[in-house]
């Protein structure tokens, strides 16, 4: 009886630490939760650390014309809430430099007040509006180079 007992503790244990070992996913997903609190919070220069130097989007912004577009949405609007759908996150692959790329799909919807009034910055009113982001890993977190929205 007390066999199992051991035989149970050991196999819960396991489990803890494998579900507590950070894989790449966690960071990444961490890494993105951190993403929403700092666009939440207002914070700009934390945002920005978050956006590769070599970012260009879809419509063609470079780094310097989304961080000027961050910094004038931060100053014209206040109270901004951030929700996010069906996360889907992909670790794509390790380049010859041990440099780590991976990928996420989700749904955003950015609400802010503006003037007084509640509005919808991003997204649509029915469903979320579709991003994709792609990441390169630094040495202390994951940044965003290319997104498409």
């Amino acid at each position: 009886m007390k066999k199992i007992y051991v035989a149970i503790a050991i196999i819960v244990l396991v489990i803890m630490v494998w579900k507590l070992i950070p894989t790449e996913k966690r960071k990444l997903e961490k890494d993105i939760l951190n993403i929403r609190k700092a666009f939440e919070n207002e914070n700009a220069q934390q945002v920005v650390q978050y956006i590769d130097p070599a970012y260009q989007d879809l419509s063609g912004r470079t780094h310097e014309e989304i961080t000027q577009v961050i910094a004038q949405f931060f100053t014209e609007v206040d109270s901004i809430r951030v929700q996010m759908s069906g996360l889907k996150l992909s670790i794509d692959s390790t380049d010859e430099d041990n440099v780590t790329f991976a990928s996420c799909s989700l749904g955003i919807r950015v609400l802010a007040r503006y003037e007084g009034e509640k509005v919808l910055a991003f997204g649509g009113v029915v469903r979320p509006g579709p991003v994709r982001a792609f990441f390169r890993k630094t040495a202390d977190r994951y940044r965003i180079y290319h997104a498409e929205y």
